[in-house]
């Protein structure tokens, strides 16, 4: 074999014997294990590592590793207290309350556009399908397509878990954390419209005009607001804003049709009382930190100032850890399990419970991530882009079909990101094109293809079928039929904004 296409088959090998066996229906941990171990193996045989180079990348990419593990463990604990102290049902309750003698198509997207994003901005994990398919069943739908419109209400998982995805995707493309997260909220329109369009043609039958008026502007609000919030806070926090703007839109909108809204009660105010610590939290620290570097520009500017400014900055720099999410997260997971009315032996018992379901969780992620640093690590990942790039650009337009495949077999963002980025990234700037556009088109079609993957509809049919039965074919056709259509015209749009 030619020296150069055994190099290639050594670098393709991971990413291919990954997706072989997601699509033998081998667990995602598993899967992603094997595709390390080849990793390592590659780098072994025919790209090896110095010690320089492995220190740089430790040192780069290791507090991304734990950021990311943390992140998800605060999301796993946030929900399970959230859960396990009945804020959920309050919340719900009081939904459910709002929703007599409002507009049906109002509810509708104030559940599935509103609070499914908000929800899984907040925790990830197809938080926001357990919670909005028994609402959607309330407000009449049938179960089955409750189950379907929640999944389609996944518009924002780019920003799920506070954004572990997308901080992966910029990480291992070399991109800027906010930069990448203000693109894919301009790409997200597309997803956004595929799934209303979907939504409203499963729910509503004969869409009327109004019905269009309204989830044209929830979509205008929504964009904006997102992108927005990506620009102006940072990425962690988008979503969960984009989704309470919606919620507040709709709600404004009920008020109008009731004349009122149910009362705000302390219950239902203890309720949402985690989700406030951790914006409050995030944008608190971000706030002081950027006050900080303003007095260290101040100081520096000034005659003499230089010694102070700098000391400033230090400090600034010492604290930054303060604005990270991980931080926030697990606060608001203490606050939601500190909430939970029971005994300090439940607690724990709780505690314990979120350890067992976060070790799978950030397990499947990391191994993912591991790969993808391995793959970068060694020049795989630039080899394969090498290739890709003597394809023409044509291969930009199926980054968002690459992407999307990735996030189905995964059934993550971020093992889709971590697998497919770097590669990503390298073929885009090889061929010309932004790298910053390319991974936008990929995270966010990689993000909504997890719709459709096994692990997420299992979640939803779950909480609102009956035992044992499964979602109809022609109902997983929808969901499928949304993400091809959604993957193509992000193909298209990357291609032309490349």
């Amino acid at each position: 074999m030619h020296p150069d296409a055994l190099s290639l088959t050594v670098a393709a090998v991971p990413i291919v014997l990954v997706l072989l066996l997601l699509v033998l229906r081998v667990p995602s941990l598993w899967a992603g294990a094997a595709g390390l171990a080849a990793a390592l193996m590659g780098a072994a045989i025919a790209f090896p590592v110095s010690g320089a180079q492995a220190g740089e990348a430790t040192a780069s990419l290791g507090p991304t590793v734990i950021e990311v593990a943390i992140i998800l463990l605060g999301g796993v604990g946030l929900a399970e207290g959230m859960a396990r102290s009945g804020a959920q049902d309050r919340i719900a309750a009081w939904l459910s309350a709002a929703e007599t003698g409002a507009d049906r198509t109002v509810m509708l997207l104030l559940l599935v556009y509103g609070m499914t994003p908000f929800m899984e901005s907040v925790t990830g994990f197809g938080l926001g399908v357990v919670i909005t398919a028994p609402l959607l069943i309330r407000l009449g739908l049938t179960p089955v397509k409750a189950v379907v419109s929640g999944l389609l209400g996944l518009v924002l998982v780019p920003w799920g878990s506070l954004g572990p995805g997308t901080l992966v995707a910029a990480q291992l493309g070399g991109v800027d954390f906010t930069e990448l997260g203000v693109w894919s909220a301009l790409l997200t329109p597309v997803v956004l419209a595929v799934s209303m369009v979907a939504v409203l043609w499963l729910n509503v039958g004969r869409v009327h005009l109004r019905d269009v008026a309204l989830s044209a502007l929830v979509l205008v609000v929504a964009t904006a607001v997102l992108t927005a919030a990506n620009a102006l806070l940072g990425p962690p926090l988008a979503g969960v804003i984009a989704g309470a703007s919606v919620i507040a839109l709709l709600l404004a909108v009920t008020r109008l049709q009731r004349g009122s809204l149910p009362p705000v009660d302390r219950a239902l105010g203890r309720a949402l009382l985690p989700y406030a610590v951790l914006s409050a939290g995030i944008l608190g620290a971000t706030g002081l930190l950027a006050l900080g570097d303003g007095l260290a520009a101040t100081g520096a500017a000034e005659a003499g100032g230089a010694a102070a400014g700098t000391a400033v900055q230090t400090t600034t720099d010492a604290l930054g850890w303060l604005a990270s999410p991980a931080v926030w997260s697990v606060v608001a997971a203490s606050v939601g399990i500190a909430m939970a009315p029971a005994a300090w032996a439940a607690r724990l018992a709780m505690l314990r419970g979120t350890l067992r379901r976060w070790v799978p969780i950030a397990g499947n992620a990391l191994v993912f991530l591991l790969m993808g640093i391995v793959l970068a690590t060694a020049g795989m990942a630039s080899h394969l882009a090498e290739a890709a790039a003597q394809v023409g650009l044509g291969f930009v337009a199926a980054i968002p079909l690459l992407g999307a495949l990735g996030g189905y077999l995964t059934g993550s963002n971020t093992g889709a990101a971590a697998m497919l980025s770097t590669a990503t990234a390298s073929s885009a700037a090889g061929l010309g094109a932004s790298p910053l556009v390319a991974l936008a088109g990929q995270n966010v079609a990689g993000s909504f293809a997890i719709i459709a993957s096994p692990p997420r509809i299992a979640l939803a049919v779950g909480v609102a079928l009956p035992p044992g039965e499964r979602l109809p074919r022609r109902m997983l056709a929808v969901l499928l039929g949304a993400v091809a259509a959604a993957a193509l015209l992000l193909g298209a749009l990357t291609l032309l904004l490349r």
